[in-house]
């Protein structure tokens, strides 16, 4: 059996996780990284809350806090994100989405984490000229180049299924675009976080055939959110 840790535990992918890995046989204790006080009744309602372990960590201490926390071996999920209207800049932007990331992810390599799952976006690519696309796929390579044992990212398109956060671009796209998308492309059809979580679950507790890094594409948790049914 496995210890999950999972950062970005409240937005929508992440109660996803945390539900997930909660109802999974495989997985005894599920750690919830947080700065604020939770009300685990009430943010996880669906999940097995004997499982959860919050930890409230002081995030400018990451990376230590993180690798004093972790067994050997446990698996590790980053659904950490925020938009730049949010953060206020694009340095405040790239703190979370870069910065707290890879310090994330350098304290599961402290650790000897087994597996570690990062959401990142379609569309990431460190060259990309879209700035919220570079600074998804650069943090990517530099996740990569920690040499982690194994580690892989899921690169969703439109969300489905967010809670009401702000966003409102994207609440309206998913207004418009969901009752379409069955006709759209898999690579670039809205999915639900659902699917997103699921896709991530299995990938660090099943099979990676010997692969030390991967992506799930958008298309490929399409396919198996159709596999499941």
């Amino acid at each position: 059996m496995s210890t999950a840790i999972v950062l970005g535990a409240t937005g929508a992918i992440g109660q996803q996780l945390v539900t997930q890995l909660s109802q999974r046989n495989e997985v005894k204790s599920v750690i919830v990284i947080t700065r604020r006080e939770l009300d685990v009744a009430r943010e996880f309602p669906h999940a097995t809350a004997s499982k959860l372990q919050p930890a409230l960590l002081d995030f400018e201490r990451l990376e230590a806090e993180v690798a004093e926390l972790l067994p050997a071996g446990a698996v590790a999920f980053v659904a950490l994100g925020t938009t730049k209207k949010q953060a206020g800049s694009k340095e405040a932007f790239r703190r979370v989405d870069h910065g707290l990331v890879l310090a994330f992810a350098r304290a599961c390599k402290t650790a000897e984490v087994s597996r570690l799952g990062v959401v990142t976006a379609h569309g990431a690519n460190a060259r990309s000229s879209v700035f919220y696309n570079r600074v998804k796929g650069e943090v990517e390579q530099d996740i990569q180049a920690l040499g982690l044992p194994c580690v892989f990212f899921a690169r969703p398109s439109l969300l489905l299924g967010r809670p009401e956060d702000g966003r409102l671009a994207e609440t309206w796209a998913s207004a418009l675009l969901a009752p379409a998308s069955r006709w759209l492309p898999r690579s670039v059809r809205p999915i639900e976080v659902r699917v997103v979580a699921a896709a991530m679950v299995d990938s660090a507790l099943g099979s990676t055939d010997g692969r030390a890094s991967f992506v799930l594409s958008n298309a490929a948790m399409h396919q198996g959110e159709s596999a499941q049914r």
